[in-house]
């Protein structure tokens, strides 16, 4: 039964994604625009081996849409650690950090994500509680500093895995837990040495009486300063929350006296005036969830330097394949930026919004399907929309640890670290304006104001997705200042795109960087090929040169179904990115 089920998957996946249409194309010239075609066309491949017919080329009914990338002026930028990261504290709990943070190999697929926020933080934040080894933290903070990188390249201990399992999602039963100085010390050397800045949550559920007890955070705080650390902070994880994890509660009146008392701690210390305060941290939006953000505003807008908020798209438990491509359910995230960014101009006009923890799926994500390449379409969509709504910072859950993370228990990549590696080289952080019209099958990627104009297709119905940025200036491929970015999602299961550049970007040339899933799982794969080439590490100390495939100018690219992908136009000479 095992074998047969898994066959009709591969089968199922095979049918989908391995088609063969041939593509023949004719197009329009727009002034300083891409024209994006696209048809149905019918699937004449028969059965097929292999992922050829992700490359392949042949005829094509066409439906026109123009893509119009306003290259004068970039309407807004985002935090340059816009795509950042989180680690769940069970790993302290566990006892598996340290060896996970000692690993070489752990050390520079982390470093390749650089520079990004590393948020330690979740459900498990509300139980645990800093127990140093000695009572002398003076003594404790003159120890010799751990350069833990330095460490990893003289240490032969291998990575023998988790000590749990890290896809299977525990019994929801939390207790207190300690972390001494020791991973304190891990922690804080590895995002030093691998180019992060460490965002910590701190136990709200540590009370006297209804009021917040600071005095774990300030035994806390005193470590850490006398080590000389860096640490931005975070108070309590889902507050809104807590009566479903703990049998306890916080409002969020009492939340904002909460923050405003630790604000007052961190400013009373020359270490922490300048450190950052982030939060509520509450879930996803919904009518009682945002009352409960607009109250806790109006007490702690003042002591916040970020507005942080969750979201998920769907329950892990009972996801299926085709979620992660419904254009309709990935216009949800529309909706609820909208409704935050709407709470926050009310209650506290000017402070950055993050998407302060986030993935496909809540409850650790969907097992076969949050760590495959189907991930990628919520996770690209999701930055494209994000950067576009006003979002400054989005941290995906998780690095490591769980079905929807980045980096497998065996510390493989999984297909979304290489679309993040990908989206970090090439994405720089101004955002462009991308005006669509005379289509129906294109998305929309206007500024926050989303306006449309005659020809615009119903968002709700959009199955091509196209955002623009200007390029990374510090790209490891050295893009000059000028260049342009597209980034494209093909939800389409049976229909190609073809993207042409219009107007005086019809003679620039172009870099393709198309990816695919590998091998015959399709949809499933945990492995990803960049323009037909399988991505793999070099080695424990070396990730893989990211290269284009350099098409020449006036050349139609090619979107194949259900794929996604990024363009670079280096010679765009775009006055917003220069």
């Amino acid at each position: 039964m095992f074998v047969w089920l898994r066959y009709y998957r591969v089968w199922k996946n095979k049918f989908r994604l391995h088609q063969n249409p041939p593509v023949s194309i004719t197009l329009a010239l727009v002034i300083l625009s891409a024209t994006v075609v696209f048809s149905a066309v019918c699937d004449n491949s028969g059965n097929h081996d292999d992922n050829k017919s992700y490359h392949g080329n042949g005829n094509m009914e066409k439906s026109l849409a123009k893509v119009e990338i306003l290259t004068d002026r970039s309407p807004r930028a985002v935090d340059r650690r816009f795509l950042s990261l989180a680690l769940g504290p069970k790993l302290i709990q566990h006892g598996t950090l340290l060896s996970l943070l000692r690993s070489e190999r752990f050390q520079t697929l982390a470093a390749g994500l650089a520079p990004a926020f590393l948020r330690l933080g979740g459900t498990a934040e509300d139980f645990l509680i800093f127990e140093p080894t000695e009572e002398d933290i003076t003594k404790l903070a003159s120890g010799p500093e751990l350069d833990i990188c330095a460490l990893s390249k003289n240490d032969s201990t291998k990575w023998e895995g988790l000590g749990f399992e890290a896809n299977v999602t525990e019994k929801k039963v939390f207790k207190n837990f300690t972390m001494s100085e020791v991973e304190w010390d891990h922690l804080n050397s590895f995002t030093r040495c691998v180019g992060y800045d460490f965002i910590f949550g701190l136990n709200v559920l540590l009370r006297n009486g209804s009021l917040w007890d600071p005095s774990n955070a300030q035994l806390l705080l005193n470590y850490t300063a006398a080590r000389g650390f860096k640490v931005n902070w975070e108070l309590g994880n889902e507050p809104n929350h807590l009566q479903k994890i703990s049998n306890r509660t916080v409002n969020a009146t009492t939340l904002g006296l909460d923050f405003r008392q630790l604000r007052s701690l961190l400013s009373s210390s020359p270490a922490f005036k300048n450190s950052i305060l982030a939060g509520p941290d509450t879930t996803r939006p919904k009518n009682k969830t945002l009352r409960f953000l607009q109250r806790f505003l109006q007490i702690a807008a003042g002591v916040l330097d970020a507005v942080t908020w969750h979201q998920y798209y769907i329950d892990g438990s009972t996801a299926v394949l085709d979620n992660f491509t419904d254009p309709t359910l990935l216009d949800m995230l529309h909706g609820q930026i909208t409704a935050i960014n709407r709470v926050v101009n009310m209650t506290a006009p000017g402070l950055p919004v993050w998407l302060g923890e986030t993935s496909s799926a809540w409850g650790g994500g969907a097992p076969e399907l949050s760590d495959s390449f189907v991930a990628g379409f919520m996770w690209l969509d999701k930055l494209g929309l994000a950067a576009q709504l006003s979002l400054d910072v989005v941290m995906r859950q998780s690095l490591f640890e769980a079905n929807y993370a980045l980096i497998s228990k065996d510390l493989d990549p999984l297909p979304d670290y290489w679309l993040s590696l990908l989206y970090k080289q090439l994405v720089g952080s101004r955002v462009l304006k991308v005006k669509v019209t005379d289509g129906s099958e294109v998305k929309v990627s206007n500024s926050s104001e989303q306006q449309r104009t005659t020809g615009e297709m119903d968002r709700k119905s959009a199955r091509i997705r196209v955002y623009a940025h200007c390029t990374n200036p510090n790209s490891p491929q050295q893009y000059q200042n000028g260049s342009v970015t597209l980034y494209v999602l093909n939800l389409h299961q049976d229909h190609r795109a073809a993207v042409r550049l219009g107007g005086n970007l019809a003679f620039k040339k172009v870099h393709k960087y198309l990816l695919t899933p590998h091998g015959m799982e399709g949809l499933t794969s945990r492995h990803v090929e960049l323009n037909g080439r399988k991505l793999d590490m070099v080695d424990d100390r070396t990730l893989p040169e990211l290269g284009p495939q350099k098409l020449p100018s006036n050349t139609t690219l090619l979107m194949p179904p259900l794929t996604f992908g990024f363009f670079v136009i280096p010679d765009a000479q775009a006055a917003a990115c220069m």
